[in-house]
């Protein structure tokens, strides 16, 4: 019988439809109010003080396995098994092992022996474990699934390998796909494949020609003060001219006042080629177009004078 048949057949007499539903919103409110009780109370002796409330029957124990250095944190035992079927649970899911080549230790937090567990008929509770104990599996099986290392050393497994020959006769490689590309265009790359499959109109940008920026550079005076943009970094121009390993066209090579100020190019050195002299982090190579040449002080004297470094 749903709700509201149950509040209709209550009712004396023949109820009003807006008293009627008055009476189905309060069942229904109480209800989800006794819900809400119930579901936060589990919620709360779940999670308890420390988060991890359990029964007064399980306890949880760390494992370890005589042949394994990890050890399984925690795991957790109903104090009701019999030590037959903790045997079971360790060698399955402790490094394996059976009861025939296997002993368990029983240890206290601290590590200490505190029992073997050899009476298969006796329940684990009779050896009193609590939380926080250890059972440390003695495997004594050479031929154990976990014995020489064999769970945890990955040097010891066998990788699959295979020569370039044998790697070239294959089809559907990324080598072949390669090979492929560079066939159509000696060019390709993989930055241009991926720029191609965001944007299917793009090209790379035209290499800039080995005049480029020549006139500005004329104008740049050698051994003078600067400033160089963006950012306005104040220095010395020590170099003027083109630079083998970076993009065609002319460049200046710049001493900076402040360290802080250098670019990816900080000492003047360009491939092992060194174009001019500068403490480390202090130079940087800048187009022509974006220095000026000026009566430009050095800052840092500047504040120097008024001690404010």
């Amino acid at each position: 019988m749903c709700i509201r048949d149950r509040v209709s057949t209550q009712s004396t007499g023949e109820p009003k439809p807006q008293e009627m539903d008055q009476n189905v919103n309060q069942v229904l409110d109480q209800v989800q109010y006794s819900s809400g009780e119930v579901r936060d109370a589990i919620i709360g002796y779940v999670q308890g003080d420390t988060g991890m409330n359990q029964s007064d029957d399980l306890v949880r124990i760390n494992v370890s396995h005589s042949n394994l250095k990890a050890k399984f944190i925690e795991l957790r035992f109903d104090k009701h098994m019999l030590i037959e079927d903790v045997y079971v649970k360790c060698c399955h899911n402790c490094g394996g092992g059976s009861a025939d080549t296997v002993v368990l230790n029983l240890l206290d937090p601290n590590g200490n022996f505190v029992a073997q567990l050899d009476d298969m008929n006796k329940k684990l509770g009779f050896y009193a474990p609590e939380n926080g104990f250890g059972i440390h599996v003695l495997d004594s099986d050479p031929n154990s699934l976990s014995a020489g290392g064999w769970l945890e050393d990955v040097s010891l497994v066998k990788k699959f390998e295979l020569t370039d020959e044998e790697y070239d006769k294959r089809e559907g490689t990324v080598r072949k796909w390669m090979q492929s590309k560079k066939a159509k265009d000696p060019t390709w790359t993989l930055e241009k494949e991926m720029m191609r499959r965001r944007d299917p109109t793009w090209e790379p940008p035209v290499p800039k020609p080995e005049n480029y920026q020549q006139d500005e550079a004329g104008i740049v005076e050698m051994g003078g003060r600067c400033e160089v943009n963006p950012g306005g970094r104040r220095g010395e121009v020590k170099f003027v001219g083109k630079v083998e390993g970076l993009q065609p066209g002319w460049w200046v090579g710049v001493h900076l006042d402040d360290p802080a100020s250098g670019s990816s190019v900080k000492d003047g050195i360009v491939k092992g080629v060194k174009y001019f002299d500068v403490p480390d982090k202090f130079g940087t190579f800048v187009r022509p177009a974006n220095v000026v040449c000026g009566n430009f002080p050095n800052e840092l004297d500047e504040l120097d004078e008024l001690g404010e470094i």
